[in-house]
């Protein structure tokens, strides 16, 4: 008996966990293009950090129709503006939780290889959560499914102020930008793309509030008899 309830207790676990809402999703496909997110679910922006934004050709990731991309450019010199260039997404997470991020990159021979993820829980500072290294053969394809898991980041839940966004940075243990393909150099004109940038999450369900309990008739007359005691002994009182 106890197995069978563990079982149960898993699958629904399981089964829970998979229902993962939608809070925003920039898939740059509507008519006419643009980088306004295509669902959201409280509120979201974008924003550029430096570069300069264009469409071209997205991913067709799990079999959707591949439409358009964002490509960026315009990034910093070598050397210098590590963690300045890049873009930005601002999303309102108001009753969700367990957040992941997913999405797409694409990168030219001579892009900085190397990307660095950043969020923010209260709208202004920023906090480095982990680096993505493309490969060489990015430049070609679409890297699709890059993934962070922002569920242990328990003040990203249920955070109008949450957000993140993806900055160029210099090569781990540098001070300079590696180029993407190898034997290339890096340069200022390369080229970042990003699509399917999705957030997703598991809505914190309603808790109803339970009205205040009607008294029984019984109730009702055991009051009534315990308040007429109350009084009959007070008038006692007063006539002794």
């Amino acid at each position: 008996m106890q197995l069978r309830s563990l079982a149960l207790a898993a699958l629904l676990a399981t089964s829970f966990a998979a229902q993962a809402d939608t809070v925003a999703l920039w898939d740059y496909n509507p008519t006419p293009t643009t980088t306004k997110h295509t669902v959201s679910a409280n509120g979201a922006s974008f924003a550029t950090l430096g570069v300069t934004t264009t469409f071209a050709g997205g991913s067709a990731y799990q079999g959707a129709a591949a439409g358009q991309a964002l490509n960026t450019t315009g990034y910093a010199a070598q050397g210098a503006g590590d963690l300045t260039r890049g873009v930005q997404f601002m999303v309102d997470t108001s009753g969700y939780t367990d957040l992941v991020l997913t999405f797409s990159q694409r990168n030219s021979n001579t892009a900085s290889a190397w990307t660095m993820l950043q969020y923010t829980v209260d709208g202004s500072t920023w906090l480095n959560a982990t680096t993505f290294q493309m490969p060489s053969a990015s430049a070609t394809t679409f890297v699709n499914g890059l993934t962070f898991d922002f569920s242990g980041v328990e003040l990203a839940n249920n955070n109008a102020d949450f957000g993140f966004r993806f900055v160029a940075t210099f090569a781990p243990g540098t001070s300079a930008y590696a180029p993407t393909a190898a034997g290339q150099t890096y340069a200022t004109t390369g080229t970042i793309r990003y699509d399917n940038v999705l957030l997703s999450g598991t809505a914190i369900p309603d808790v109803p509030v339970d009205p205040l309990p009607v008294p029984e008739p019984q109730t009702y007359a055991l009051m009534l008899a315990g308040l007429a005691t109350v009084g009959l002994l007070a008038r006692r009182r007063r006539v002794g």
